[in-house]
């Protein structure tokens, strides 16, 4: 790759750890693009609660800089980036409804949305992927399955054939999906959910870590257990 090359020039919008941090650990590798920046979507520097941890390397930013490039906080980001002559942008932003909404920015401003593929994901015949999709180590797509713009499939996660999922929904590692299954936008699938065959999620649904759906889920509902049950106040 010709580092030199614009147009393989992509920013990342967003920053946290992991999720830009971990998509930018192997993205160069895959010889498609170079990474330029990361952008904070605001002004102002995000305030950081750095936790205790367990792991002996995180990263945060940290003077103007994350992982060793430029860290810009800009509202206008969109006509900053096009100052720079940076025409393609990936949003790795964790939160589904943020996400969808910077991909919609970046559309209206006329960029190119990219995809992130780990070289260990296996994606079958057929499936169909929208744009700004990322989808992390051995994940899977199944036959025919359906990604639409800006769906996240972290490590591990299995969706089987014809599923689809909508604008932004996010899948957390480990995730088992079964045939047919149908996610509507911005929900987000915790770690080492089950969803059994010919399911449909509505908007904005969550589903617990550990939870296994066997019913259809209605709008903005928080299930969690087995099987799955709306979460009580």
């Amino acid at each position: 790759m010709n580092s030199n090359d614009n147009n393989n020039m992509v920013a990342f919008i967003g920053w946290h750890e992991g999720s830009a941090g971990l998509v930018h650990s192997w993205l160069e590798k895959t010889g498609n693009y170079q990474i330029t920046c990361f952008i904070h979507t605001d002004d102002n520097p995000p305030v950081i609660n750095k936790i205790p941890r367990p792991a002996s390397q995180f990263s945060y930013p940290q003077n103007s800089k994350f992982k060793g490039l430029p860290f810009i906080c800009r509202s206008n980001w969109p006509q900053y980036l096009k100052s720079k002559g940076i025409s393609k942008v990936l949003i790795t932003t964790p939160d589904s409804s943020e996400r969808a909404h910077q991909i919609m920015v970046a559309l209206e401003a006329g960029l190119e949305l990219v995809n992130a593929i780990h070289p260990s994901a296996l994606i079958m015949e057929d499936a169909i992927l929208g744009k700004n999709i990322i989808m992390h180590a051995n994940s899977f797509l199944g036959y025919r399955a359906e990604l639409h713009d800006g769906v996240i499939l972290n490590t591990g996660a299995q969706v089987d054939h014809h599923c689809v999922l909508g604008k932004s929904v996010t899948i957390a590692p480990g995730v088992v999906m079964a045939s047919n299954v149908n996610i509507e936008e911005k929900c987000t699938v915790y770690t080492a959910a089950v969803i059994k065959n010919n399911i449909t999620i509505k908007n904005n649904s969550i589903i617990g870590a550990g939870s296994v759906v066997i019913r259809d889920v209605e709008e903005n509902k928080i299930m969690v257990g087995v099987p799955a049950r709306e979460k009580s106040e």
